[in-house]
């Protein structure tokens, strides 16, 4: 069987590394590597990898380095990984069994896929159900099951050619904990350091305009727990200033695909589109107009529509904030 190279970045996250240690060695794929990179971590982090290490037939190795990020302790994972395929663990995730085998399954059934995927179940810290599925809502599935696929058993091979579109219009919520990567598509590719939580998504998108190709499952392979620790918007107590600092990393880093990738026409109308909408909605409108600062809501706002002008329902929200300022202010 191939081996998987499993890479787990952790940072003082000593007091869930049991139970992500646990739900690694209960995979039903069995062969495989675990890489944990410690990025700098001044808790028991040590003490507990080398305790479970100790018992018969883990194969694991210990990476300590200064703290460069999550996306540099990935990095370090990428250059110490010997597998085949690989995938990437969230410390504070879990893994259900069947992960991995139904991932490298699916990888091994369909050679010209090299990115499979599956849905993540959301938790709270109590452990109630927040989200069953991350490919639906409420209303229903996400835009990206709706784009062309050919299916393979239970494999949905996307081969749509809107399918960059898609990712920066609404997502394909391929995460790197959610999925298993041929090792191939990070020859000569690694993360671009210093982001918190975009560098996913980034990174997807640089892999799909060189041509890798995605596949997903509709079973769900993974329980993302929401907790304050998160380094992601999702964490509920998020406070606004920091909402703000993980939402212009999107910013910061779309700009950067601008002047690094090349795009079609179409995807770079969607690229713009998408720096609009994180510029007005993201930051302008969820960020500081909510918080009490119009002045600066309205500067977004107007980023915002010097890049997509003929948005009405900007214009609109943009006038009404105009509107109300003046008249507050008078």
């Amino acid at each position: 069987m191939p081996q998987v190279s499993i890479i787990l970045p952790t940072f003082n996250r000593a007091r869930f590394l049991p139970e992500a240690f646990a739900t690694i060695e209960a995979q039903t794929w069995r062969n495989w590597e675990l890489i944990v990179v410690d990025d700098g971590s001044d808790d028991d982090t040590k003490r507990v990898v080398g305790a479970w290490s100790q018992r018969p037939a883990q194969r694991v190795r210990y990476v300590y380095q200064e703290n460069r990020g999550a996306y540099g302790a990935r990095n370090t994972g990428l250059d110490h990984a010997t597998g085949e395929y690989i995938a990437f663990f969230d410390s504070d995730d879990l893994w259900l069994p069947h992960h991995l085998e139904r991932c490298v399954t699916a990888l091994q059934s369909v050679p010209d896929v090299d990115w499979v995927y599956a849905p993540c179940r959301s938790i709270d810290s109590a452990g109630l159900v927040v989200q069953e599925t991350t490919f639906e809502t409420p209303t229903g599935p996400l835009p990206f099951r709706s784009l062309g696929t050919r299916k393979v058993g239970d494999l949905y091979v996307i081969e749509d050619p809107t399918a960059i579109e898609c990712h920066l219009g609404s997502g394909m919520y391929a995460g790197l904990q959610n999925s298993v990567i041929r090792r191939e598509v990070f020859d000569g590719y690694r993360f671009w350091e210093g982001y918190r939580v975009v560098e996913d998504a980034v990174f997807l998108l640089r892999a799909m305009v060189r041509g890798v190709r995605l596949g997903y499952l509709l079973d769900v392979h993974v329980i993302y727990r929401i907790h304050e620790g998160n380094s992601s918007a999702s964490a509920s107590t998020v406070d606004t200033d920091a909402l703000y600092r993980i939402r212009m990393e999107n910013v910061i880093a779309l700009k950067r695909v601008q002047g690094e990738v090349t795009l079609t026409r179409s995807q770079q109308r969607a690229l713009r589109r998408c720096l609009a909408r994180t510029y007005f909605w993201d930051l302008g409108y969820a960020c500081l107009l909510r918080s009490g600062k119009t002045s600066s809501a309205l500067k977004d706002f107007r980023r915002g529509l010097s890049l997509t002008p003929g948005d009405f329902r900007m214009w609109k929200t943009y006038l009404a904030t105009v509107f109300r300022s003046v008249f507050d202010f008078t």
